[in-house]
């Protein structure tokens, strides 16, 4: 790969990481103030037993850390992505070496492997 093509890369690498830890921080930061702000007036309408309310409440709870998690596997992601870079095997699949396709690192940079082998993990 070519040295253009490596900066081309890096770039992308670390502006998607900065979009998602700031995305990632605007979640927890959001989540710890809708959960300290959202108690008392909750209790202030109804008793706190309203099982509806509840429900919606630790679905969100869910969906947020679900999320947080995936923000987290790809900001992984991109950490070793950009390790690859300064060992000089960027583009080259963590399992095997095999070389990962141009146009799935475009759309995915921080792609570890091969399509074929993403299947398999």
């Amino acid at each position: 790969m070519t040295a253009d093509k490596i900066a081309h890369f890096s770039k992308m690498l670390h502006a998607e990481k900065t979009r998602i830890e700031s995305d990632r921080d605007r979640y927890v930061r959001d989540d710890k103030s809708g959960s300290e702000e959202d108690a008392p007036s909750e209790l202030s309408h109804n008793d706190g037993n309203n099982p509806a309310d509840e429900a919606t409440n630790l679905f969100d709870r869910e969906r947020d850390v679900a999320a947080t998690d995936n923000m987290n596997r790809i900001l992984a992601k991109i950490d070793r992505a950009l390790v690859k870079i300064e060992e000089g095997t960027y583009g080259l699949s963590d399992i095997d070496g095999t070389p990962i396709p141009m146009a799935r690192l475009e759309a995915l940079p921080y792609a570890l492997t091969t399509v074929d082998q993403e299947d398999t993990i």
